[in-house]
């Protein structure tokens, strides 16, 4: 597991607040809405090689069906071969199939170490109109693994890379399919949380794409500070300090704005 950082930030649209200040509720997105349309879609070179195919089939056999090795070793030594190239020409059902059962059951909280970045605030906070959280990372909700090697439910840093090599498919690694991304996306600094859609607290109707908007409760104490955006009308600066003042749980929170300077930069004050 990675060591985040001391402080996390999610950039938010101003819709959002009701929800995420008001209920305390936040969404968790399926990967098919990511701004990235390469997200869960690595290149694949191909099932695996034929002696790691081999390993893989026989460690699952008898967990398949007992006696399956047996059957199997009867057949003669090509019918593995025979097997994988089955597989093989059926690879491009099975991704697409791996693809479709991820982004039906799991979904993705990103999470920046930036809190000023500009292009952030433009692109994810409604161009200065929305709002920023402030998250603390080292709380037990972004630490709900069941096993150390687990590879949901935590946070985990994106790697960024200059370009995907193709790979095995039983070669990949969760970080491989899971956080890897091209370095276009690297000014973003994220890290992500994903869990299961099985325990969404609620589903709120659906976005502008027609996808559900399924919607995690998250606890008081994980969130440490709201800001503002530098466009946020005044009705929405009203909005938030009403609600954050009506919430006895978020009566930690601080509330800072941001400010845009003449170069395009961003500040981030307390108010």
């Amino acid at each position: 597991m990675n060591d985040a950082p001391p402080k996390l930030y999610k950039y938010m649209p101003p819709e959002r607040a009701s929800s995420v200040l008001g209920k305390l509720l936040i969404r968790f997105s399926q990967v098919s809405v990511m701004n990235d349309i390469e997200e869960f879609k690595p290149p694949i070179d191909g099932i695996a090689t034929q002696a790691v195919f081999d390993r893989k089939f026989r460690e699952r056999a008898e967990a398949l069906y007992p006696g399956l090795i047996d059957l199997v070793e009867k057949q003669g030594p090509e019918y593995l071969v025979k097997l994988r190239n089955q597989v093989e020409r059926n690879l491009p059902h099975a991704i697409k199939a791996i693809y479709e059962i991820n982004d039906k059951n799991f979904g993705i909280l990103s999470l920046s170490e930036e809190e000023a970045n500009a292009c952030m605030w433009e692109r994810y906070a409604a161009s200065g109109c929305g709002f920023l959280v402030e998250f603390d990372p080292s709380h037990s909700w972004f630490h709900q693994e069941v096993a150390e090697n687990d590879d949901l439910r935590h946070l985990c840093r994106v790697r960024y890379v200059a370009s995907r090599a193709p790979a095995y498919l039983l070669a990949l690694s969760g970080q491989d399919y899971l956080y890897t991304k091209e370095t276009k996306w690297e000014y973003e600094k994220e890290w992500r949380m994903i869990l299961n859609f099985s325990n969404a607290a609620c589903k709120a109707g659906k976005d502008d794409t027609g996808t559900d908007i399924l919607l995690f409760a998250i606890p008081a104490d994980c969130l440490i500070s709201v800001t503002i955006g530098y466009n946020a009308s005044s009705d929405f600066v009203k909005q938030v300090r009403t609600t954050i003042a009506k919430n006895p749980s978020l009566s930690h929170v601080c509330l800072k704005a941001a400010r845009r300077n003449g170069d395009g930069s961003i500040d981030i004050i307390s108010t």
